[in-house]
């Protein structure tokens, strides 16, 4: 990992909450434009997973990541919903079989995180900060979560309730609560 570089380690949690070898790598390189997160299954980036692409160049209001397979083809989209995040950050997830809509589990913490990230000089701090992002389908039934526990080197727990997500969809919301909604 550089300066114009972040780095991601997906391992899948076992049972007895032991952690796993590392089956895909995700980065993000900054002032790419548009936005681009590669993801793949070696460090390298030899064997490509899936890229999650920003739909435009500058996202404004409801930003708009298009996720595709290591072929090009599309397998979903995760959007960012300005309008509601004014309160509590908000996200949707589409793709095969899913529309979820995702917001921060603590309404309070959230509205907290929302008027300390409007600070000027909070981009500045390093600040950690924990979150718990339940993704809910049309029905109200809680079908992806993401939390992150604050450290030195956040961590996140992806949980997909029934399997019924895609879980490259699950891993590329998961980098995008780090980098972008989960100020």
């Amino acid at each position: 990992m550089s300066w114009r570089e972040q780095y991601w380690e997906f391992r899948p949690l076992g049972p007895d909450g032991v952690e796993g070898d590392v089956v895909l790598y995700g980065t993000q390189r900054q002032l790419r434009v548009p936005e681009e997160y590669p993801f793949s299954t070696d460090r390298a980036h030899t064997r490509p997973s899936m890229t999650v692409r920003a739909r435009g160049v500058i996202n404004l209001g409801n930003a708009c990541y298009d996720a595709f397979d290591e072929r090009g083809a599309p397998i979903g989209c995760l959007q960012y919903r300005w309008m509601e995040s004014q309160v509590v950050h908000t996200w949707r997830v589409m793709g095969r079989g899913a529309d979820l809509v995702g917001m921060q589990q603590n309404v309070l913490g959230g509205m907290l995180r929302v008027a300390f990230s409007r600070l000027p000089v909070v981009s500045l701090i390093p600040l950690r900060r924990g979150f718990d992002f339940r993704f809910r389908d049309t029905t109200g039934a809680e079908r992806l979560r993401v939390e992150c526990r604050a450290g030195s080197r956040d961590r996140y727990t992806v949980t997909t309730p029934g399997g019924s997500v895609d879980i490259r969809l699950a891993a590329g919301i998961a980098l995008l609560l780090d980098w972008r909604g989960g100020i």
